[in-house]
């Protein structure tokens, strides 16, 4: 899955890996800039305040792997890591783009 998500320094692709089998490790996602041919591809751009809502939905859909805990803990760790993505994908997009400048 390939997402279209725009920053206040830039859009960025963001690549959802196939191959993860637990959300809640650092191998989720992947970024990089948007080159024609994907933006022919992709017709949807999603704000980055916007996709938090889907990080969750991307969480649920990898799924956790092996990890186990509460019903309760396990929530709170997938909105803690839709909120770290954010910010990866935040932080990504203003160190690409500075380089630009």
């Amino acid at each position: 899955m390939r997402y279209l998500v725009s920053t206040d320094h830039g859009d960025v692709i963001v690549d959802i890996n196939p191959e993860c089998t637990n959300a809640l490790e650092t191998d989720l996602l992947s970024f990089q800039k948007p080159s024609a041919e994907i933006l022919a591809e992709l017709n949807l751009e999603v704000p980055l305040r916007a996709f938090g809502a889907k990080m969750v939905e991307i969480i649920d859909m990898v799924g956790t792997g092996s990890f186990s805990a509460s019903p309760t803990m396990l929530n709170m760790m997938k909105q803690e890591k839709a909120t770290s993505e954010l910010n990866r994908i935040e932080r990504w997009a203003k160190t690409t783009y500075a380089e630009d400048a």
